[in-house]
């Protein structure tokens, strides 16, 4: 079921077990809230284990102020409140305890959202707080100024962070965005740290007109579907960003920006053909997926994804080595890294992937795997996010990471054909 779909009791709940089960919050942390067209607000309960929720569990808070419901509302309310009555625009606030989120929160630190495209577009500028007494009409009063201000991601020193949107499901993905900023933030620091492009450079998408042009691949659909669904299980996408797009006769299909992959299905599938779309619906990577189809003819699938392990690489500026165990290398080869300047220029990054240089990383940008088909360029993006994982594990390790070489290299390109 798709959350805009619930109603508002039922989107606190789902966004609640979302939050959990990615475990971006605990049993006892975190508060999920939203509002009705008649001002009323749901709210999760205090005290309540946040993995059982159900609907009628959800504290409802009349305009009035009154409560209703069998549970006490969070003892955030006053916050959440204090957000809806200042912020016409705001309908849904989550905020919830994600460890690498909480990491910048005690360091006290609004982390920059400007190293990658995917987090600026999301979260906007970050606001930094200040402590106060958790449920205090103090803390209440620090965060809904920085929302006042304009802000829509807000730091808590010693707490967490609070997101807000015009609807749930925005609502999760700046959550989930800007635990993947974080993510990647540390895992650049083990790297030697991240670094700003010097000038941000727009993503060029052209318009294209809305058509049904016949042809259809069905089976095509529920691959894209069901592959962008694996993909958030593993974090390889998330809630609003990375692309799967599959060539077949029927035409290219893709998932678009706007749908959350985990309640993706087949029908929500865009199609391009004929310089057609099927639906009023896009991807910021359109453009570059269709550049790539266009000069690499024995590639069927093109993934352009944000990873957090391998995006430390790509704000680190730092170049990833594939030649650590042969299934690595098999699948990946030597990973090439382009300069965040290429975004500029589709022609240079689809020319840079072929058979023998399946993976590209771009500089504060993303990464781009290909393939055959679906299967291979999904696999090649997880094998690319895995082993990233792998060398950061050793980072603090006393022992460096030793590369497969030479003869051990050649002896791989003999047995096997990763394509």
């Amino acid at each position: 079921m798709k959350i805009k779909n619930l109603t508002v009791r039922e989107q606190v709940v789902e966004a609640m077990s979302r939050v959990y089960k990615r475990a971006l919050t605990t049993t006892s942390g975190g508060n999920i809230s939203a509002t009705d067209d008649n001002g009323h607000i749901f709210i999760t309960p205090s005290g309540i284990d946040k993995g059982t929720l159900t609907a009628e569990d959800v504290a409802e808070i009349l305009p009035d102020g009154k409560a209703a419901g069998k549970y006490a509302p969070s003892m955030e309310l006053p916050f959440h409140r204090d957000i809806y009555r200042t912020c016409k625009d705001v309908r849904a606030i989550v905020h919830a305890h994600s460890p690498a989120i909480v990491a910048y929160a005690c360091m006290r630190v609004a982390p920059d959202s400007g190293y990658a495209r995917v987090f600026e577009d999301r979260l906007g500028k970050i606001a930094p707080s200040e402590y106060a007494l958790p449920g205090s009409l103090k803390l209440g009063v620090i965060v809904r100024k920085r929302f006042e201000e304009g802000y829509r991601t807000v730091m808590m020193d010693n707490h967490g962070a609070t997101v807000a949107a015009s609807d749930m499901g925005e609502a999760l993905a700046m959550y989930e965005t800007l635990d993947a900023l974080t993510q990647t933030l540390f895992y650049a620091a083990a790297l030697g740290g991240a670094k700003l492009p010097a000038k941000k450079l727009p993503l060029a998408l052209k318009e294209y007109p809305v058509e049904d042009t016949g042809a259809d691949d069905p089976e095509a659909r529920k691959t894209v579907a069901a592959f962008v669904k694996r993909a958030y299980a593993g974090g390889l996408v998330g809630n609003g960003y990375g692309t799967l797009a599959v060539r077949s006769a029927g035409g290219i299909f893709f998932n678009a920006d706007s749908d959350a992959p985990y309640d993706l299905d087949e029908n929500d599938i865009v199609k391009f053909a004929y310089g057609k779309l099927s639906a009023p619906k896009k991807a910021a990577y359109l453009d570059l997926i269709l550049k790539i189809f266009e000069k690499r003819p024995e590639a069927n699938a093109v993934f352009i994804s944000a990873p957090a392990a391998i995006m430390g690489f790509a704000v680190a500026g730092v170049d990833f080595d594939a030649r650590l165990i042969p299934e690595s290398y098999i699948m990946l080869r030597d990973v090439t890294r382009l300069p965040y300047a290429s975004v500029a220029d589709f022609d240079a990054i689809a020319s840079a992937l072929s058979v023998n240089a399946p993976v590209a990383v771009i500089d504060n940008e993303c990464a781009i795997t290909i393939g055959k088909n679906a299967t291979k360029a999904f696999d090649r993006m997880e094998v690319l996010d895995y082993s990233a994982r792998s060398v950061l594990l050793a980072k603090p390790v006393v022992a460096a990471i030793r590369p497969i070489e030479g003869a051990e290299v050649d002896e791989i390109n003999d047995a096997f054909n990763g394509w």
